[in-house]
């Protein structure tokens, strides 16, 4: 499930761009195919949203989504609204909600990962997105409440 390392001098160079779907990544900070990618914000700026953007529009031929420490409305709504019936036709949903355990939702974070590989295996271009990672890390909300 952790997958094999690829070595780096074997890697591809990263030379087609990704179309995300989203004008403004496109022209202003273009995405390469193969390329890893973090977005990082505070609460309430539109990270799901963009995601949610990037899901519905990229031209990657299937899309793995791993929502991971989410509230279970939010994945539902997520599943439903952001994604509805003609994203879930190339989408795979890999959640592991917050009423989950912390090993729990590591283990989520893995099988989107090695999801997202075996199509990649298979020859297809593949966009995996996960939110969020910052509710990944057991102990982050202790961290919080502590000021760490």
């Amino acid at each position: 499930m952790a997958g094999v390392s690829i070595n780096p001098l074997a890697r591809e160079p990263i030379t087609q761009p990704l179309d995300v779907g989203v004008r403004a990544i496109n022209a202003l900070l273009p995405i390469g195919r193969g390329q890893r990618v973090g977005l990082f914000a505070g609460s309430g700026v539109g990270k799901s949203t963009l995601l949610g953007m990037m899901t519905r529009y990229t031209d990657a031929d299937v899309i793995v989504v791993g929502l991971i420490g989410e509230r279970g409305r939010e994945v539902r709504d997520f599943v439903e609204t952001t994604l509805g019936e003609e994203g879930l036709r190339r989408a795979v949903v890999v959640a592991s909600p917050s009423d989950r355990p912390p090993l729990a939702r590591l283990h989520g974070a893995y099988r989107a990962t090695a999801i997202a590989e075996w199509f990649r295996d298979q020859g297809l271009n593949v966009l995996l997105l996960m939110d969020s990672l910052t509710r990944l890390r057991p102990g982050a909300a202790r961290d919080r409440l502590v000021g760490r």
